[in-house]
């Protein structure tokens, strides 16, 4: 089982959904995990997760919004999840980190030895000054526009009167 609790709130239109997102996010501290958009985005679904206590929270301040607005469809909060129902989510128990490998050579570099950020800012640089003077060097080779062809535009004759 889990050791966080998950939060569900479903509205009408994307919109809504957004702004009731923000809403929740500011009410307390949860992370965003998830959206499930249905009918072209008309119906969509936020899941966030938390400690039990911030989640509470945060879903009743965006079913509050959500019903100021007039777009709730469903809501509810899920205290310490079951494994499946994190996989119906997408949001599979994180694994074991991978150990350190036990001997040195495994673990050594190979290829070129990372740069230090001076060293990536002058590249950087360099890249952006080759590119304005490609940039300037396109701009005054520019070719002058072809002459139009066919008719030529008409003219008032004024002595032909």
């Amino acid at each position: 089982m889990a050791d966080f609790s998950l939060g569900l709130v479903e509205v009408s239109a994307l919109g809504n959904a957004i702004i009731m997102l923000d809403d929740m996010l500011k009410a307390a501290d949860v992370e965003f995990v998830a959206t499930e958009r249905r009918l072209g985005g008309r119906l969509v679904t936020i899941v966030v997760r938390g400690e039990l206590t911030s989640v509470q929270a945060s879903v009743d301040a965006g079913v509050a919004r959500a019903k100021q607005d007039e777009c709730l469809k469903a809501y509810q909060v899920i205290a310490r999840p079951h494994d499946e129902i994190l996989k119906f989510l997408h949001l599979e128990p994180e694994s074991e980190p991978e150990p350190e490998p036990e001997s040195e050579t495994a673990g050594t570099h190979v290829g070129p030895a990372p740069e230090n950020e001076e060293e990536t800012e002058r590249r950087t640089s360099r890249r952006r000054t080759a590119q304005k003077q490609k940039t300037a060097d396109a701009a005054a080779e520019k070719k002058p526009a072809p002459r139009r062809r066919g008719r030529k535009p008409k003219t008032e004759d004024t002595s032909a009167k």
